[in-house]
């Protein structure tokens, strides 16, 4: 099974989901700070969109977020779009599924840079050839991770989740021994790969990443 044709994502139904918040109590509009001109969300998309058919990518926020740099990023890319105020993240990815057609989705956190699409397309085709409803992948270092879940487990999800309203925390859901899940193992870099983090939480976080790729 191949995944670099981008028509093989097309094909099988896949989309990406970047979910930006543009909120962050630690770090506040993380998501439009910039490294070498870029903003965060810019660079992760740039990177995805080597790999992955911008019709199958979308940018997935809430109606109070959806703001003009949101919709400079669309007009660049020529991306897709979706916003409402659910704080219900299934029931907002179920209504999403009601205009668009996907049999699965790649869960991408807006603000991680530095996601790894190499990974995605391990992640995906582990996922397909396994009929798993949850792929994911502890062993890669945090802020390169993403995850691939199937729609049809999704609902599942949001019919049996007590508190809707905490289903920004998906994984946790996806986790547990309700679902078909594979964790799928990545070779390791270094011996310390699993206290690493590239993620950018803090101003800290971000000067590090300027720093590092300035040099």
């Amino acid at each position: 099974m191949k995944c670099s044709k981008k028509n093989f994502f097309l094909k099988n139904k896949i989309a990406f989901l970047i979910i930006v918040r543009m909120g962050s109590k630690r770090l506040n509009n993380k998501a439009k700070l910039k490294i070498n001109n870029y903003s965060l969300t810019e660079i992760l998309l740039k990177r995805l969109l080597r790999k992955f058919p911008k019709e199958q990518i979308f940018i997935f926020t809430s109606v109070d977020e959806s703001g003009l740099y949101l919709k400079r990023l669309l007009a660049k890319y020529k991306i897709n779009f979706f916003a409402d105020n659910n704080k219900n993240i299934f029931k907002r990815i179920i209504d999403l599924r009601k205009e668009n057609d996907f049999n699965h989705f790649v869960r991408i956190t807006g603000d991680n840079p530095f996601t790894d699409p190499q990974a995605i397309n391990k992640i995906i085709k582990a996922h397909l050839k396994k009929d798993i409803e949850f792929t994911y992948a502890n062993s890669l270092t945090v802020g390169t991770k993403a995850e691939i879940i199937l729609f049809k487990a999704l609902k599942k999800a949001n019919n049996l989740a007590v508190d809707k309203n905490s289903s920004e925390y998906m994984t946790y859901f996806f986790k547990r021994g309700l679902f078909k899940r594979y964790n799928i193992k990545f070779k390791k870099i270094f011996n310390f790969q699993d206290d690493l983090h590239i993620t950018i939480d803090t101003k800290n976080d971000l000067l590090l990443e300027r720093k590092l790729l300035k040099n």
